[in-house]
């Protein structure tokens, strides 16, 4: 009698990893097609991105070579006196000076109408890389305190 219990333990073993596998096999495909979109969406956002207008502020000349000598001390003046009150580097944004704050506001408010264009709630949790971080999120508590 003992001998037509071991065929079914094993039975409900062989079953159960079987399940396991299956289980496994489902959630692998489930996480995969879940990264994809979380990668798709996150390269859009950067296309959006791209169109942002404080991307042409970068492409613009370095201070030194649109400013004369006189202008680059007042220049390296200004950019002292910002980083002392504000603790943060000012951004040269192709005429001025502009403190980091202010700068990364305007791309914060472009990078709410990319998420609006595209979709995104919860950039922390729907996008990929450095625009998950929550300097990203127009909702951050970040922000938050910033004003």
């Amino acid at each position: 009698m003992d001998n037509t219990r071991e065929p079914a333990g094993h039975l409900s073993a062989i079953i159960g990893i079987g399940l396991l596998l299956i289980g496994l096999v489902v959630f692998g495909v489930v996480q995969q097609k879940a990264w994809s979109h979380q990668a798709e969406l996150t390269k859009s956002f950067e296309a959006c991105m791209e169109s942002a207008p404080f991307k042409q502020a970068l492409k613009v000349p370095r201070p030194e070579a649109v400013l004369t000598d006189e202008q680059l001390q007042s220049h390296f003046d200004a950019f002292d006196q910002l980083l002392k009150e504000t603790g943060l580097p000012p951004i040269w944004n192709g005429k001025t000076l502009v403190p980091w704050k202010e700068f990364h506001k305007n791309s914060i408010e472009f990078a709410s109408q990319c998420h609006g264009q595209l979709g995104i709630d919860q950039p922390q949790q729907q996008l990929k890389g450095t625009y998950a971080k929550p300097v990203w999120d127009p909702n951050s508590s970040i922000w938050r305190q910033a004003d």
